[in-house]
């Protein structure tokens, strides 16, 4: 066989061969019992959510080459398995919840996509359409035309892919929005409402990821909440948590004796 005849075979993807499923599983079903404090899936739960670790692993594995496919760098069985175990770690750790704003974890797990783009862009060189579709500068993009909650576009755009998300339902076009195309947009820039810019040293830090877009939302939520009980509040007279609210809701029993105005049309409790 010639190199361009092995340049023409499809290298299979670490999925096409083996996955890590048990880390995989055990993650998944750790967080489908607990969504944690935060993050959108603990304000609403989709009808069709695919677990993140899930998600995460399975775009990792379609993107990274199965060693299989290099012989002249892995020539024996064992030495594939290796390989394919060390690419299992990197999994094992990419699937934590914990570790998904973790840098370290996120940049080992991106070069090994691009690593794998990279082969593919040099296999793909004699083709036609390389200057538009094989560029070794630029990963590929990823489109979820039936988004849903989100889940698979926020995880590519999490392991370096510009992501595109659609969806006929309104409702899951506005929590795309706020998961993958406005955090984006405002990463890395400080918060812009007013108590935070009279802060010199606030406004001078390092202001990382979305942590100056929260901000804002922060601030400007408060600034509604209090506008709303302002305008509104006295139609919303304080209700008084007692022991016995709690013993028909368990979750009130850390605010009985404390007393709350609900703010009904802004969804708020204060």
């Amino acid at each position: 066989m010639n190199e361009m005849d092995k340049r023409t075979i499809p290298k299979k993807k670490l999925i096409e061969v083996a996955l890590p499923l048990a880390a995989i599983n055990d993650e998944a079903v750790r967080r489908k019992r607990k969504a944690p404090a935060g993050y959108p899936t603990s304000l609403h739960k989709w009808w069709a959510q695919r677990p993140l670790a899930a998600a995460r692993a399975v775009l990792f594995a379609q993107m990274v080459d199965d060693p299989s496919n290099f012989p002249e760098q892995f020539p024996t069985e064992e030495a594939q398995e290796k390989e394919r175990q060390r690419l299992f770690h990197v999994i094992e750790d990419l699937v934590q919840w914990d570790n998904s704003t973790n840098e370290e974890v996120l940049k080992r797990a991106q070069a090994e996509i691009w690593k794998s783009w990279q082969r593919t862009c040099a296999d793909s060189a004699h083709d036609p359409r390389a200057g538009n579709i094989f560029n070794r500068q630029t990963l590929p993009s990823f489109h979820d035309p039936f988004a849903g909650g989100g889940s698979l576009p926020l995880e590519a755009q999490r392991l370096g892919l510009k992501s595109h998300a659609s969806d006929l339902n309104p409702v899951a076009v506005l929590i795309n929005k706020a998961l993958i195309e406005i955090p984006p947009t405002f990463a890395a820039q400080p918060p812009v409402n007013p108590g935070t810019r009279q802060d010199k040293v606030l406004i001078e830090r390092e202001w990382r990821g979305a942590q100056g877009l929260a901000e804002d939302v922060r601030y400007y939520g408060k600034w509604m909440r209090d506008k709303g009980e302002t305008l509104i509040g006295h139609l919303y007279p304080k209700v008084d948590i007692t022991a016995g609210m709690a013993e028909v809701r368990p979750d009130l029993a850390r605010y009985v004796g404390a007393s709350f105005r609900l703010l009904l049309f802004f969804g708020c409790v204060r």
